[in-house]
Parts: structure tokens; C-alpha cells; sequence
């Protein structure tokens, strides 16, 4: 089997390409994204949460507070939907705000579309938390995978390229 991209051989069960790191199955969905931007991309998402929670929170929250207690509380409610639907819609888009930064997407890993929300919330709540209960065995494992599938990619059928 050749590399769409730069017909070199490369091993028929591989998803990536050896020789350029295209994404195989549709080289127009990007390269093989590196473990340490992934792993800073996963930094980032809480990081950016409680940056943007302590700044807007703060100052909403204390310019409510001259309204009174009860001002300052929902403004604190609101900003934590806020984020919420936020984080939602990047989602949505295949990625997470980390991801969006550092220029990653997560991808289907068969036919290198988008993976739709469901699938989404599926890697990032219940995949994440089985990658992680067992001394975060499962964020190593994408070291000696062949594809640097974690545990969370294996479970919602997915792989992080960088985007093009």
C-alpha cells in the first residue's frame, strides 16, 4: 500500500504515513499531531477554564457585588454556563479550546471526517475518565500505540491530527 500523499510504501494497518505523517485514509484531514502538543493542548483546557472563570467571574462578579449578594451569584451562574455552552460548541467542531489553539482537530479514524458532538462528549467525559483511572495508563498507552491512539481515541473511534 502507497501514501496518497507522497507514494512512499507504508504498512497497510497504519493510519498514518511513516515517511510525511499524513492521515492516510484522507490526507486532506491533516499530519499526525505530536504527543507533547497533545498533551499541552489537555493542559490547556482546564488552564484557559479557570483563567477565563477567575477573570470574568472576578470582575462581574465584583461589580455585581455593589448591586448585592444575590447579583453577584448569578453573574457567577451565568459566566459558568457561558463557558459551558462554549466548550460545548468547540465540541461540536471536533475540537476542544487547547486543540483550537495549537491548531489540532480530533477526527473519525476510518474515514477522517468530523466526528459529530456525540461522539465528542463519549471521548472527553467517559473516555477520558477510563484513560485516566488506572494511573493515566491510558494518555501513556499513545506512546507505544502505532497510530498514538489513547485509550480515549480507542473508545470513541478517533485519532488528533494537525490541522492543515
Amino acid at each position: 500500500m502507497n501514501c496518497p500523499s507522497c507514494n512512499k510504501e507504508v504498512v497497510a494497518d497504519k493510519l498514518f504515513c511513516t515517511w510525511c505523517e499524513d492521515f492516510i485514509p484522507n490526507p486532506q484531514a491533516g499530519k499526525k499531531a505530536g504527543l507533547f502538543r497533545r498533551w499541552f493542548a489537555t493542559t490547556i483546557d482546564p488552564l484557559l477554564g479557570i483563567i477565563l472563570y477567575v477573570v470574568i467571574a472576578g470582575v462581574l462578579g465584583g461589580a455585581a457585588s455593589t448591586l448585592g449578594g444575590g447579583a453577584a451569584v448569578s453573574t457567577i451562574i451565568m459566566v459558568t454556563i457561558g463557558y459551558g455552552i462554549f466548550f460545548l460548541w468547540f465540541l461540536s467542531k471536533g475540537m476542544t479550546p487547547g486543540k483550537w489553539i495549537l491548531g489540532e482537530q480530533v477526527v473519525e479514524k476510518l474515514s477522517g471526517k468530523h466526528p459529530g458532538f456525540w461522539r465528542m462528549v463519549l471521548r472527553e467525559t467517559i473516555g477520558k475518565f477510563v484513560s485516566g483511572i488506572f494511573l493515566g495508563l491510558g494518555y501513556f498507552w499513545a506512546i507505544w500505540d502505532k497510530d498514538n491512539q489513547a485509550w480515549h481515541d480507542k473508545i470513541a473511534g478517533t485519532v488528533v491530527v494537525k490541522r492543515r
